[in-house]
């Protein structure tokens, strides 16, 4: 049963993907109880993730922020501005962390991209998905998924859609979202 219940939600988050600026939400799944943060899923997967920057992820944090973009991409470069300024006030929150899956060919163009925009963020390697709950590859680009850090999906779709609500989808238990 377990089984098929990952199965789904993977299925929701590559379908809610699958083109730009749709989004889902996932709503009508029960309240799963946030794990700890110190012995979280997401957050011990990403302390061994293979990393293009020298920035680490906070991976005590209670939700993550998953980018998939790439420096080849129109839309991407467009909206990274405002990832960049909207990460300035994720940082300061000690329950929140954005993390950005390159999609670039190779690294060498991931990390010009990456200084040419002053990214601040961890930055994982192209095509590396390294285990962690809550990756889902696939979909068109700029995509951006929220994911508790057990990997329970809570929306996912366009960046410009999302990262003006982060906080509404990052709420504490028991806060209304």
């Amino acid at each position: 049963m377990k089984k098929s219940i990952k199965i789904c939600s993977l299925a929701l988050v590559l379908a809610g993907c699958g083109v730009a600026g749709t989004f889902s939400v996932y709503a009508d799944a029960p309240a799963a109880k946030v794990e700890d943060a110190a012995s979280s899923p997401v957050g011990k997967a990403l302390e061994k993730a293979d990393y293009l920057t020298k920035d680490r992820p906070n991976t005590k944090a209670r939700y993550y922020l998953f980018l998939y973009s790439a420096s080849w991409c129109g839309p991407c470069r467009r909206e990274m501005p405002h990832v960049v300024r909207t990460y300035r006030k994720i940082r300061q929150s000690d329950d929140v962390e954005l993390v950005l899956f390159s999609c670039d060919k190779t690294e060498e163009a991931a990390k010009a991209w990456a200084k040419e925009e002053r990214m601040k963020f961890p930055i994982i390697k192209p095509k590396k998905g390294n285990g962690i709950p809550g990756y889902a590859p696939g979909g068109t680009i700029p995509r951006l998924g929220i994911v508790d850090n057990t990997g329970k999906p809570v929306i996912t779709g366009h960046p410009a859609k999302i990262l003006d609500d982060w906080r509404k989808h990052c709420k504490k238990e028991g806060e209304k979202k």
